[in-house]
């Protein structure tokens, strides 16, 4: 009796493969011609600013970056609710001056803090040995 129920053991593992073999090879061939080129690595340079929390009471923070040009643009998407905040955006080898304004429950924003500017490493450091 040992045998029959082995015997489909195996008829069941081989119709498993088959039809994981079927499946892989339809995922294979399921792009159809529209080969997409692999995603552009992760920026590996930021920069992060922090600051010291206003002494008012506030809902949070605009960070702003100061153009070459001498305009602003908002970095910001919302209000940062930390006093912290990292820009994923920046390119190696260049400068870059930054300002942030506390905004109150009204959304009324403060005068810009002093700027603080950074130098972004053409190089990125390697990490450190633990």
């Amino acid at each position: 009796m040992r045998r029959p129920l082995l015997s489909r053991a195996l008829r069941v593992i081989g119709f498993i493969s088959f039809v994981l073999a079927f499946f892989l090879a339809g995922c294979e061939n399921s792009h159809n011609g529209n080969i997409q080129a692999p995603a552009q690595p992760p920026n590996p340079h930021s920069v992060t600013i922090s600051w010291t929390a206003s002494k008012s009471p506030v809902v949070g923070y605009n960070v702003y970056r100061i153009l070459q040009s001498g305009g602003t643009v908002k970095v910001t998407s919302g209000i940062v609710s930390s006093t912290k905040y990292t820009d994923r955006t920046v390119e190696a080898g260049r400068t870059y001056a930054y300002f942030v304004t506390a905004v109150d429950a009204k959304g009324i924003e403060s005068k810009p803090s002093e700027k603080i500017t950074v130098n972004v490493p053409t190089a990125v450091a390697p990490p450190a040995n633990p």
